[in-house]
Parts: structure tokens; C-alpha cells; sequence
């Protein structure tokens, strides 16, 4: 480096040629300052996330110049270089002429335990799923082929899993989930997904719930045309729920884990849910729709109140994009966490230590519940009066909820990568997160003997 008046810094990376005995290249990249001081605050492990950062930068350097073998030194984090590497070689070019696709690239470590490796690498892979999911248009993306998805990737991994049509959920009385769905005529589905280790351990099981709209033009509440260039990001949710429970499944974790998934697409027609309009919840709650645009937590109260009175879980989790206030709090760097439970965040966190996906707890106060509960005429509104639209978000699920919960509102980390997003991510594509911090959250509640019920 002295001799090419080279300097490395984190997050970029250096190509030499002819070092090797082969004629192959070498990236450098730099992995920071040696031992980083952990800082609480910041909430990662600086050092492995110096590794992915340092990886998926020589990675992509390589893979820039047509290198399609290249073996990764790991460090000394084995599951981070895994993690960094996989999703750095992966790209969305599913629509793009044979001739210029570039050519799938093939990995393999340097050193480090295998088993750690093999780890990152269903983590790495599961998240490219996820943005895999996501990045595909809606006209082919829709709630059939995205359970089509689910059928062809979970089963064969031992995880069962049912698709619900119309008639069925009109059976059930989900008036607040097929109220978003009748603007469109793609028909609205419910994914029932359900994972069971071998042996079983018969405890209750941790209840995953997300939203899956394929396509979300506002409704009524109509999207600009920038906002609709991500609409159908709008499942990102369902994308690393699924994404998550094909990693668990991988790696045989032993806890029982379900997940309930609407799916629909929110459109403007004649038959359309209007601004005004009062919906039934599966629990009784009368809900008035003051905009159309909020539809996921409509999809999310049914799919909470289902899930618990059919499983009767020992932890309910919901994944969401479920609004705009989190991204402008954050930037990018956290998802949103609402939590009733303490022991739950704390390992929801620790979690985020682990995969340097990063959730920041935010308030679920009864100052915000009380903002969509004023209206003498209705029991809530999906709005209220309150700017602070997450909180509110999260205020208005509370209401389906009856034991420990938390709620995920991943908008700002799922949709597109924005240009601070690390180099083991492509830019302006679908990111899949936070898929390996759901992962690792059951992995390690598993590991711990699972969720413990409340009394």
C-alpha cells in the first residue's frame, strides 16, 4: 500500500492483480481500528460489523470486475463474513437479458470455523430472499405469487403452510383486512404458516404477524408517483417474516413459531374503501377510516386478533412498513420498536448487537391511545390528530393485543437502500431487513427454551 500510495479506510476497497501465484486479483479492505472500545450507546458490535463492512466492500469490488471465485478471509467472525459476503454478491436482475446478467458468483472461507460460516450463510441468504421478494414487480408479485413463494421455499424445509381464499375470510368476519382489499381484483389471500421443530417442544408458540400488500397505491389517499415507485415495497413485512422463518427452519431452531399473513394490494376503484367509512374488527371494534393510506394496521388487527385466539401464543411479534415517521426519526440506521414487555426488547436488542441491524425502542403510551380513541361516535380511528404517526400506529394495534407483544415498524430500513447504507448492500434496491435480526431474535429465545407465557 506504502508502494502504491494507497490509503484504505472502512468501507472501501482496493484491487491489486498479480500478487497471487494464480494471476487473480486481491481486494483489500480495511476492517477499522484494531479491538474497537464497545460503546453501549451505539448498540453494535463494532467489530463485526467492521467485518461485514470491510467484506462486502472487497466483495463487491470483485464482483464489479467479473471475479465470479472468490474466497473470503473472515477476520475472525466467520458468521459476519458469511453474512457480508452473500448479501454483497447478490444482485436483483431477474428481469435482465441472459446476455448482460452477471454471472452468480461462488464463495468460499478462508479459515474459521465452518459451522459459523455455514451460519452466515443462511442468514446471508434468507435476507437475499427477502429483498428478492420485495424487488419484484407487483403485476407478477401478487398475493398468489407471493404465497406461491411461501409454498415452494418453506414446505420443503418442514414448515406447513396454509393459504386462505376470500370466502374463508369472509367467513371469519375480517371486515377490516377485505375492506383494504375490495379496491382491487387481485384476490386478497391469508397466509397460515406454521414451524415446528423436531422432537416438538409442545410449548406455545411465538406468533409472527405482518402485512402484505403487494401493491399500495394510498387508496382513495392517493400516493404521489415518487411514494408508488416503492409501493410495492409495502410487503416487506410478509417478505422478512417468511424470509425469517425459512432461516430458523434452516437452522432446525427449537421453538415453535407461527406467522399470519394478509395478503392484498390497497387500488382505487368504484368498490374501494372511502375516507368516512366504519369497519368491523374481527375483535368487535368499530373502526372509522379517516385515510385509506394507513391500511396495513386494518390488515394487522385482524391478523393479531386470529392469531391469538387460534394459538394462544406466548409472544406476539408484528412486522410492518407501517409508516413514514419512523424513517424520518431514524434516517435509516434503526427500525421502530414498541414493546409491552421489557424481557422482549431486551433480547430483541441484544439481537441487533449481534447482526448490526439495529432496533430503537420508541414510546406506547396511553397519551397516544387516547388521540384515536376521542371520537364519541366510533371506538378508534386509523389517523387521529397526533404528528407523531408511529406511536400512533402502534397505539391503534394495542387495541387487538391481549398478552406480550411488540411491534416492528421496519419503514426506512426494508424499502430502498439509501446512500449511507453499507457497502454489503446495493443501492436503490430492496434491503430485506431487519430479516437477520428477527432470525437471530428466535434463534436465541430458542436457545433460552423459548418465550415464557404470562401467567
Amino acid at each position: 500500500l506504502d508502494e502504491l500510495s494507497c490509503e484504505l479506510r472502512l468501507g472501501k476497497s482496493f484491487v491489486v492483480t498479480d500478487v497471487v501465484a494464480d494471476g487473480g486479483s486481491v481486494a483489500l479492505a480495511s476492517l477499522g481500528p484494531r479491538d474497537p472500545p464497545h460503546d453501549p450507546q451505539e448498540g453494535l458490535d463494532e467489530a463485526k460489523e467492521n467485518v461485514r463492512v470491510g467484506v462486502g466492500a472487497g466483495v463487491s469490488c470483485l464482483r464489479s470486475r467479473g471475479v465470479i471465485d472468490i474466497a473470503v478471509d473472515v477476520a475472525g467472525y466467520p458468521r459476519a463474513a458469511a453474512e457480508a459476503a452473500h448479501l454483497a454478491s447478490w444482485t436483483f436482475q431477474e428481469f435482465k437479458s441472459t446476455v448482460d446478467r452477471k454471472s452468480e458468483v461462488r464463495l468460499s472461507a478462508l479459515g474459521g470455523e465452518r459451522g459459523e460460516w455455514s451460519s452466515g450463510v443462511v442468514l446471508g441468504e434468507s435476507q437475499n430472499w427477502a429483498r428478492y421478494l420485495c424487488d419484484m414487480p407487483a403485476n407478477v408479485m401478487t398475493p398468489a405469487g407471493l404465497a406461491q413463494e411461501a409454498l415452494d421455499v418453506l414446505c420443503p424445509l418442514g414448515v406447513q403452510v396454509s393459504v386462505r381464499e376470500r370466502k374463508w375470510a369472509e367467513a371469519q368476519r375480517m371486515e377490516t383486512f377485505l375492506s383494504v382489499a375490495r379496491g382491487s381484483c387481485e384476490p386478497p389471500l391469508l397466509l397460515e404458516c406454521h414451524y415446528r421443530p423436531e422432537p416438538d417442544t409442545h410449548g406455545p408458540p411465538v406468533l409472527l404477524a405482518a402485512t402484505g400488500v403487494t401493491f399500495d397505491s394510498g387508496g382513495l389517499c392517493l400516493k404521489t408517483r415518487t411514494q408508488m415507485s416503492e409501493g410495492r415495497g409495502c410487503m416487506s413485512g410478509a417478505a422478512v417474516v417468511l424470509a425469517a422463518l425459512r432461516a430458523i427452519a434452516i437452522a432446525k431452531a427449537g421453538i415453535n413459531v407461527s406467522a399470519i399473513i394478509p395478503l392484498c394490494e390497497n387500488m382505487v376503484s368504484g368498490q374501494c374503501l372511502k375516507v368516512g367509512d366504519v369497519v368491523t374488527a374481527l375483535n368487535g371494534t368499530r373502526v372509522q377510516v379517516e385515510d385509506t393510506d394507513m391500511e396495513g394496521r386494518l390488515l394487522l388487527a385482524d391478523a393479531l386478533v386470529y392469531g391469538q385466539t387460534l394459538l394462544k401464543p406466548a409472544l406476539v411479534l408484528d412486522v410492518a412498513a407501517l409508516t413514514q415517521g419512523v424513517a424520518l426519526a431514524t434516517g435509516g440506521g434503526a427500525f421502530g420498536c414498541f414493546s409491552n414487555n421489557d424481557s422482549a426488547w431486551s433480547s430483541l436488542r441484544d439481537a441487533g448487537v449481534e447482526t448490526g441491524d439495529r432496533p430503537w425502542r420508541l414510546p406506547l403510551w396511553a397519551y397516544y391511545g387516547r388521540d384515536i380513541q376521542a371520537d364519541p361516535a366510533v371506538d378508534l380511528r386509523n389517523r387521529g390528530s397526533c404528528t407523531a404517526s408511529p406511536c400512533v400506529g402502534a397505539a391503534f394495534l394495542k387495541n387487538f393485543i391481549c398478552t406480550d407483544w411488540m411491534h416492528l415498524d421496519i419503514t426506512g430500513v426494508s424499502k430502498l437502500a439509501h446512500a449511507r447504507a453499507p457497502p454489503y448492500l446495493e443501492p436503490s434496491r430492496m434491503t430485506g431487513r431487519p430479516t437477520r435480526t428477527l432470525a437471530a431474535f428466535l434463534t436465541n429465545l430458542a436457545a433460552r427454551g423459548g418465550a415464557r407465557p404470562r401467567p
